[in-house]
């Protein structure tokens, strides 16, 4: 081992066995930092995957679900499934609901150049790429 000194540089002996130790320490440490940092990474696209998965949605198709019965032309729900009608307060979240979706529908289709679908597998591709690398150092 090397030791600098105001004087000069000095060697000193270590025994093998010790710096073998020291070396498997911080190869451990620095892949677990590498684990960490894989996992931040892993968080946020799958955080992404599912903000893209959620903006491919109509905002017409918004609540075309079983809970109402009919809808009006921009698809805002104007009859609950049981045949009553949704009250004032539930249609304006409801209105305010679909134009939040189209603002994140027009924000998918500018970023991804009206291609979501390539968008939505590129980010499924990096997922599972950060997947495989986080299983091979975890081995």
């Amino acid at each position: 081992r090397l030791e600098d000194r105001p004087a000069g540089t000095l060697w000193n002996l270590e025994d093998p066995a010790v710096m073998l130790k020291e070396m498997a320490e911080k190869a451990a440490k620095d892949k677990e930092a590498q684990i960490g940092k894989l996992e931040k990474q892993l968080v946020a696209r799958i955080k992404e995957l599912e903000k893209v998965k959620n903006s491919m949605v109509l905002p017409k198709d918004l609540f075309r679900t079983d809970e109402f019965k009919e809808w009006d032309e921009t698809g805002v729900p104007t009859t609950m499934a049981n045949g009553d009608s949704v009250s004032g307060g539930q249609l304006k979240k409801k209105k305010k609901a679909i134009a939040k979706q189209e603002k994140t529908y027009k924000d998918l289709m500018e970023k991804s150049g009206n291609d979501p679908q390539g968008l939505l597998d590129s980010t499924q591709k990096e997922v599972d790429g950060i997947k495989k690398k986080l299983d091979n150092l975890s081995l």
